[in-house]
């Protein structure tokens, strides 16, 4: 596996603070929902794609009364805090957690009913090759259910967008709704539609700051230090500054492999 973490118990522990436990993006669990509203998920097996420490999978697991569960991500310390939520839930023996290396999936061809992601495709840069892998793995008919962090036709030029990418220390690969259907389009899936929830969210990232300069500070301090802690307050405003400006928007995105 690779040897980079950028996922600290630090860096889970803030998340966590700010979003929930088990989530390291933002929206809980009526997020999670949302994304798979419509799509009965009751009796069908599931590949949750970076699923970090196991919110999601979790809530899966527990509310849509799925067959099977595999939830996968690169990282070694978000999995050993899914696994010992999934233990502490009840939940261990419905989801499997994995660690896989970066790059093709590493599951036979129509393993799939249903492939979910929520909020991780941002860190893979071939979006092209994984829409492809992803078709490649669903059975006739599956459903790709997904969110990300897209850009806006002004990402590049953004200064916003600049400052956040310069204070923070995660890679992106940014694309846009546009870029993504064609892509989805161009892989195989039908039926494509992408849902922006930029409005939402920079209503909601203002009162994540608030909450992080104001009530959780002391809380955030005791979990990282001081010099963390301001810090990740800069890279906070940044972010509140970038979705603002239109320059991260965070998409649900769907597309169906072909029934035959």
């Amino acid at each position: 596996m690779g040897d980079a973490i950028h996922y600290p118990d630090h860096f889970i522990d803030r998340l966590h603070t700010i979003w929930g436990e088990g989530f390291l993006s933002p929206g809980g669990p009526q997020e999670v929902r949302d994304i798979v509203q419509g799509v009965d998920l009751a009796g069908r097996s599931v590949l949750d794609i970076g699923c970090g420490t196991g919110g999601p999978a979790l809530l899966l697991a527990g509310e849509t009364g799925l067959a099977r569960l595999v939830a996968i991500d690169v990282e070694a310390p978000v999995l050993e805090r899914a696994r010992a939520q999934a233990s502490e839930s009840g939940l261990a023996d419905r989801v499997a957690f994995q660690q896989i290396e970066p790059g093709p999936l590493p599951f036979a061809d129509s393993s799939f009913d249903i492939v979910f992601s929520k909020d991780a495709l941002i860190h893979i840069p071939d979006k092209a090759g994984l829409y492809r892998d992803v078709l490649r793995v669903l059975r006739p008919g599956g459903a790709f259910l997904a969110s990300d962090w897209l850009g806006g036709e002004n990402t590049a030029a953004s200064p916003e967008w600049q400052r956040y990418q310069r204070l923070g220390h995660l890679d992106f690969t940014m694309v846009t709704a546009a870029q993504v259907e064609e892509e989805m389009r161009a892989a195989g899936f039908e039926t494509v539609s992408t849902r922006d929830r930029n409005s939402w969210y920079a209503e909601v990232c203002r009162q994540e700051l608030k909450r992080i300069e104001g009530p959780l500070r002391d809380e955030l301090i005791g979990i990282a230090g001081a010099e963390i802690y301001l810090h990740w307050l800069e890279v906070r405003r940044a972010l509140a500054d970038s979705v603002a400006a239109g320059a991260l928007r965070p998409t649900h995105l769907r597309g169906f492999k072909p029934a035959v």
